[in-house]
């Protein structure tokens, strides 16, 4: 009893009030350097925020394009749950991104969610959003880096990309007023998901999700998948239904819809 209200104690700290803003004009990567503070014992709760970084990277270890005028942010908490709850807090990153956009009055419903960790507007990606984790002397720790175009949508020979000013009610959208509703936004999701299970963000992230019942192509590592996209599993994984009728759970790869 008295281990599980000390766990409660930590969540309510850790998540109660804002976390500090360390700030940088230009940097590698915010989470290199949330590793970097981590490894030397720092684990946070706080925000590194650059303006631009020279060696961005997402998910796969793709480069992250990262030039003045968008927010580049991570958070590196002391996380207190396990390993496997941590890797869930991709879906409540994705959550809380369309919140903040919504305080900035930003039409929520022109974004959607992509599995597992992209946030689209149409077809073009707006947000990225890389969850890292580690150990610190038996204590988890992560780091959620989030990359959000803002008032730029980098140019890239591989996908379309637009931006939050571009959106229906964004024209005022800077990286800081982001940054301030981002800071509420996830700190609120993050604790849902540890106080409440995955049931409810799960929910909350399928009603924003991107190709739900559509045909969709999956590559995993184990080869390409078609099938219709019906679900998440308490896992995180993605639900498909097969040309056969049944279903089958994919945890890792990348997604796109066909026709």
């Amino acid at each position: 009893m008295l281990g599980r209200l000390a766990a409660e104690a930590v969540k309510l700290e850790t998540f109660s009030s804002a976390w500090p803003v360390i700030r940088f004009d230009e940097i590698d990567s915010t989470n290199e350097e949330a590793r970097r503070r981590a490894s030397g014992g720092d684990v946070g709760p706080n925000w590194l925020v650059t303006e631009q970084q020279t060696a961005g990277r997402g998910r796969l270890g793709r480069q992250w394009s990262s030039p003045k005028g968008n927010l580049y942010a991570t958070a590196l908490l002391p996380f207190p749950g396990s390993l496997q709850q941590a890797a869930l807090t991709c879906f409540s990153a994705g959550l809380a991104v369309i919140d903040a956009a919504r305080m900035l009055g930003i039409d929520g419903s022109t974004l959607k969610l992509k599995w597992p960790n992209d946030v689209l507007a149409g077809s073009a990606k707006v947000i990225g959003i890389l969850i890292e984790t580690g150990n610190l002397h038996g204590q988890i720790w992560m780091a959620a880096g989030i990359g959000v175009n803002v008032e730029v949508a980098p140019e890239r020979s591989d996908r379309v990309t637009s931006c939050l000013t571009a959106l229906p009610g964004g024209a005022g959208a800077t990286p800081q007023k982001m940054l301030a509703a981002l800071d509420v936004a996830f700190r609120a999701r993050v604790f849902q998901l540890l106080t409440e299970g995955f049931g409810p963000t799960r929910d909350a992230w399928l009603a924003h999700a991107a190709f739900l019942g559509a045909k969709v192509e999956l590559t995993p590592a184990s080869g390409r998948i078609e099938g219709i996209m019906i679900g998440l599993a308490e896992d995180g994984a993605l639900i498909v239904k097969l040309p056969d009728g049944s279903e089958t759970h994919v945890r890792a790869g990348e997604i796109s819809v066909l026709g």
